[in-house]
């Protein structure tokens, strides 16, 4: 497979990496450029047929209803044009104007060149990755699942499917670029060369993290979204008037982009339209309930992107109009500045790499809790401001130390009270009910890392023994073998769905506290795997030294994980209840250690409102008022937590399921956001529940 180092070589020829005007070049258009390949949700022998019949009726002007169907020379389409307007204007062939779709010049000129070419030429200079994924298929033959894992590597994606990457080459395929050779490689045809040796591609290295003095030049605002900035700079108050309100943008896996999604929501009312219209057509396009659309709309007012003209009638405010316009990110950035707290300043946190953590904590001076700050963080990625230097940690791009060098920027201010529940941040160690055992194999793991002699037995044996310990206390089966010629330890589980998997742990101690390539055999490693017919692979060792470790892991799928991650899983497991079927993540690459984070960060969340629930009920008691899930979202969406109207829902429904003498219901309702509870008999409740507990923990 093409390693990133070929795609850097493939960039060099266009453009000199030292140079830094073109660098600059290259991060404008970066970020000028859609981050999403258009989908027409058709087959793809329709792709390229389609585009044409639809622009011709385009310059034809029988695009003036965007709600209509267009009828196509095969049928009436299931699709709006207000639907077909999204993928178009990525490829910027079309454009909005009161509601009537009308051709741009480059829509134009493919009437005039009805030809694959003139439309891949067009779609490499307006989809970000298109002309990229083109230049590794001259290189050499690949398969989809090759060139995705060049692109996520090389560019620092977060794409956890080769979605993303079908697409574009998709669209490659279809429009000759290129063809299908054998063992599911593609290779660029000669049409695709010829189009690649006109490209201006975007390189990696145009990408990476700031370095000293380096000078970015940041795309002029637009005059509507600079007059926002202007006042939030010399209005007295203005920084403090900003939001705090809850984030929340569709983000399937089908479009994962949420900055994308969020456009496409926006621009839906670039002409007025009516509220159950609009929300209708959020849930419609990206699979949602309504009350998920429902829970949105108030984040796109409070982001200053959508105003409610008249009664039930909204419209894109004029700086989200401009923003549709210029179709870049970085406008959308500095709108969300304009009208929410702690967006350039996130920035700013970050001017060196910092765990997330550290942004999650510095977020709460401003009033934002963690759920909104990972919003505001995975924005601040999509639009190439900040970046992630490891599953855990981020910071900020040579082109958001440029950015917010423009931007108002507030001081943070330390809360009197905290109100957040603490909850877990990364793998954090979390408080057990039994600190004593946990606490013995986490000193014990972190111990024997560094001390190969521990335990008087073989060199690394005790370090060996404490993995073992540490995956059967959180529920593995696990068998010891550490003898030559095998692995160390063989884990088993079964998965959600019961299906049994496997996975080989080889540990790593050494005095020196680091591992690097030369202290593993990888040769070695996949005999043992064979010999074990392991599905997955993982070193456990104090810390990894070096890239060239790390690009083998990845190469062979090998999981990393240090011993003080092990560790602090093995809290999190006791204190959270994971399952091996949870925990089991961590052996999936690249990215498993980070989706169990994700996966603790959650339940830890269920917590905390269920705890913040329970609060509320008792306080409401006093008063004998009986309350609803909606009455807690709305007194309660000040809070650092803010839980959502859906995570309410589910809160109820789990203390029905616990135990219904949690609440009580006082009130049904046909909607169940508005059904009224009062607080139950918690404390019997909770005693038999921990009763429960306790005789099914005698009786393993």
């Amino acid at each position: 497979m093409m390693k990133p180092d070929h795609i850097r070589a493939a960039s060099s020829r266009q453009v000199t990496t030292s140079d830094v005007t073109s660098l600059a070049i290259q991060r404008n258009k970066w970020m000028c450029q859609a981050s999403s390949a258009p989908n027409l949700v058709c087959g793809k022998d329709d792709m390229f047929p389609h585009t044409l019949e639809l622009i011709r009726m385009i310059g034809n002007g029988e695009a003036v209803d965007l709600d209509a169907h267009p009828i196509l020379s095969s049928g009436e389409s299931s699709r709006t044009w207000r639907q077909y307007s999204y993928a178009l204007g990525q490829m910027g062939l079309i454009q909005n104007r009161r509601g009537v779709l009308r051709l741009t010049s480059d829509g134009s000129e493919l009437l005039a060149d009805e030809s694959p070419s003139r439309l891949a030429s067009l779609m490499a200079d307006r989809i970000r990755l298109f002309a990229e994924v083109l230049g590794l298929l001259t290189r050499e033959p690949m398969t989809v699942e090759e060139v995705n894992a060049a692109l996520v590597e090389s560019y620092n994606l977060d794409w956890k499917t080769v979605n993303n990457t079908r697409l574009r080459m998709t669209w490659l395929e279809v429009l000759g670029m290129v063809e299908w050779l054998g063992e599911r490689k593609q290779s660029a045809t000669p049409d695709g060369r010829k189009l690649y040796s006109t490209c201006d591609i975007v390189t990696p290295s145009a990408l990476v993290v700031h370095e000293s003095g380096e000078v970015i030049d940041i795309p002029k605002a637009p005059e509507e979204i600079a007059a926002l900035l202007e006042q939030l700079a010399t209005n007295k108050g203005a920084h403090e008037a900003r939001k705090t309100y809850n984030i929340w943008v569709p983000s399937p896996k089908e479009d994962p982009n949420k900055i994308e999604n969020l456009r496409t929501c926006i621009a839906a009312a670039a002409d007025q339209i009516e509220k159950d219209a609009l929300l209708k057509f959020i849930a419609e396009r990206f699979g949602l309930k309504r009350s998920s659309a429902d829970s949105m709309l108030p984040f796109m007012r409070a982001a200053g992107l959508l105003q409610e003209v008249r009664r039930g009638v909204f419209s894109a405010t004029p700086a989200a109009k401009a923003w549709l316009e210029s179709g870049s990110d970085i406008d959308f950035i500095r709108i969300l500045h304009a009208n929410m707290k702690f967006v350039g300043e996130l920035v700013r946190t970050v001017k060196i790499t910092a765990p997330r953590s550290d942004v999650y904590r510095e977020g709460i001076k401003y009033g934002l809790n963690k759920e909104k700050v990972r919003w505001l963080t995975a924005f601040m990625i999509e639009s190439g401001l900040i970046v992630e230097t490891s599953w855990s940690s981020v910071q900020a791009t040579a082109t958001g130390l440029s950015l917010i060098e423009t931007l108002p920027l507030a001081e943070p201010r330390t809360p009197e009270v905290t109100t957040e529940l603490e909850s877990a941040p990364e793998l954090t160690a979390q408080e057990s009910s039994e600190p004593d055992e946990v606490s013995l194999i986490m000193e014990s793991l972190i111990r024997t890392s560094v001390d190969p002699s521990a335990g008087n037995g073989s060199p690394g044996t005790a370090f060996e023994g404490c993995i073992e310990d540490a995956f059967r206390y959180m529920g593995f089966r696990t068998q010891r073998i550490s003898g030559p010629g095998d692995t160390d330890i063989f884990v088993q589980w079964s998965d959600s769905s019961g299906s049994l998997r496997t996975a080989i742990v080889d540990g790593k101690s050494t005095s020196s506290g680091r591992v690097s390539h030369s202290n593993v055999s990888d040769v070695a490693i996949d005999m043992h795997k064979e010999k074990r017919s392991a599905e997955y692979v993982a070193i456990v060792a104090p810390t990894f030294s070096g890239n060239t470790i790390k690009n083998i892991a990845q190469k062979k799928q090998w999981a990393l994980i240090t011993a003080d991650e092990l560790s602090q899983v093995v809290s999190s497991s006791e204190a959270l209840g994971l399952r091996p079927a949870d925990v089991g993540i961590l052996f999936e690459v690249p990215d498993g250690l980070s989706r169990l984070a994700g996966l603790i960060e959650a339940r830890q969340r269920e917590l905390d409102i269920l705890t913040l629930v329970i609060s509320r009920l008792k306080f409401e008691s006093e008063t004998e008022e009986a309350v609803s899930a909606r009455d807690i979202s709305l007194i309660e969406r000040g809070s650092q937590l803010a839980p959502n109207i859906d995570e309410l829902l589910e809160t109820f429904r789990l203390f029905d399921h616990f135990d219904s003498d949690i609440v009580r219901s006082i009130e049904d309702a046909p909607d169940p956001r508005y059904a009224t509870y009062r607080i139950g008999d918690v404390r019997p409740a909770a005693k038999r529940l921990r009763a429960l507990a306790a005789a099914i923990e005698r009786g393993l």
